[in-house]
């Protein structure tokens, strides 16, 4: 573990995904993954905080190299930087978001593609940095099945269920996308609709990019729950009618088209999926976007 900072959290070593190499922040590489296994505010099943050191064990189990782009790992210079490990969860967020935002457009810097492991997904926030929000070329585009744009929920305004409401808030109608939703209140699809945040298949977010400027710069964020429980069972809030592995392909091979600084894959509960398969799935998703959005 390395020593401690003013945040209360720490950085604590786990495996390396697959073929990266262990290394400490003061190295910098070309792609990084960093785990972040946040967890507060689960409202039906928990155990996301598992997730970055399951989806790391999982990826032994596949292949460095990706027939579908021919590419692999093994070319790319690639590290793990371990966990950053919050030790006091609950009102992490509430108390110090903006020091989180802070240290982690700091980590962003030491490589050209940042991929995080969640945690559940309100620690999206944390990776949307204040750089960022105020570059009005950069875009934060959701794979979620779920609109998160609740005001506040179980009191919380920093809540799984309402962290795409913190976004919008902060980037605006013009910045943010949410992908394959298929889940929320009446009054939360009215949002998405009136603002044209909801998109409902890759064929629309073909559409949406291809209005942007071409410097347009993007952060990822892929909820494992966004693919129909049929592929991935293993999360805390399954959805049916969702999308296809393929369909989540589809839109990692149009963001190559522009500049993605960072992604997140969240949301995926290893207890909750015993034959494994979820597992396997988020390591090759997470093998796939780092080829594809690594420089």
């Amino acid at each position: 573990m390395a020593s401690k900072m003013a945040l209360p959290v720490s950085w604590v070593a786990a495996p390396p995904f697959l073929s990266a190499r262990p290394a400490g922040l003061e190295e910098e590489a070309r792609g990084q993954v960093v785990g972040f296994p946040f967890e507060a505010t689960a409202s039906f099943r928990g155990g996301a905080r598992f997730g970055p050191n399951a989806v790391r064990e999982f990826s032994e189990s596949i292949e460095t190299y990706s027939p579908y782009q021919q590419r692999d790992l093994e070319d790319l210079a690639l590290v793990d930087r371990g966990n950053l490990w919050p030790e006091e969860p609950f009102g992490l967020m509430e108390r110090h978001l903006g020091a989180l935002q802070a240290f982690f457009q700091e980590v962003k810097t030491k490589a050209r593609f940042t991929l995080f492991l969640g945690g559940e997904h309100t620690s999206t926030l944390a990776f949307l940095t204040p750089a960022e929000l105020q570059d009005p070329r950069f875009f934060l585009l959701v794979l979620d099945a779920h609109l998160d744009l609740r005001p506040a929920y179980q009191g919380s305004a920093y809540s799984h269920a309402s962290w795409a409401r913190r976004a919008l808030e902060w980037l605006g109608p013009e910045r943010m996308f949410i992908a394959g939703a298929r889940s929320g209140t009446r009054e939360e699809f009215v949002l998405a609709q009136r603002q044209r945040l909801w998109l409902r298949r890759p064929e629309e977010v073909q559409e949406r990019l291809a209005a942007l400027p071409k410097d347009a710069r993007f952060h990822l964020s892929l909820d494992i729950d966004v693919l129909d429980p049929s592929h991935a069972p293993g999360t805390g809030n399954p959805e049916p009618l969702g999308w296809s592995v393929a369909d989540v392909l589809e839109v990692v091979r149009l963001l190559t088209e522009y500049e993605v600084i960072s992604a997140d894959l969240v949301e995926y509960h290893p207890h909750l999926d015993p034959s494994g398969r979820t597992g396997v799935l988020a390591a090759l998703l997470a093998r796939e976007i780092l080829l594809a959005l690594t420089p």
